[in-house]
């Protein structure tokens, strides 16, 4: 259980300098074009600017974000179980209630597999530049 909850905070926080890295981005492109930052949650508000820029190298980075921001918004806002039982012959997981009503189960492979990405993702969001 102990492996499964630190995974889930692993994750939690590698989404956590993903933002921080696009708010050092958006910065960046508010200074450099002299526009103010607006109040909108970061993501929508670098999609956004990112959007009015044009850049079409950024369509496979917005969804590859989109992709790992359903676990982290489930684990954020919906987590409502956890399992870790190594006798069962099953990989500890969460589940999470979707907005939907819906619940989704998460291995914990699935969420090594998110937190690489997310690292990816950061790499890629942190090599663009502006």
């Amino acid at each position: 259980m102990r492996d499964l909850m630190a995974t889930v905070g692993e994750l939690l926080l590698l989404w956590g300098f993903l933002e921080t890295t696009i708010r050092k981005r958006l910065a960046a492109i508010h200074a450099a074009e002299g526009k103010p930052p607006t109040k909108t949650p970061v993501l929508a508000r670098w999609l956004h600017v990112e959007a009015e820029r044009g850049d079409p190298r950024l369509a496979q980075l917005f969804a590859d974000i989109e992709e790992v921001a359903t676990l982290r918004n489930c684990l954020a806002h919906g987590l409502s179980s956890a399992s870790a039982n190594p006798w069962r012959g099953e990989e500890a997981a969460v589940v999470c209630l979707m907005h939907d009503g819906s619940r989704r189960r998460f291995t914990i492979g699935e969420m090594q597999d998110a937190k690489d990405h997310l690292h990816v993702i950061t790499n890629r969001v942190h090599d663009l530049g502006v």
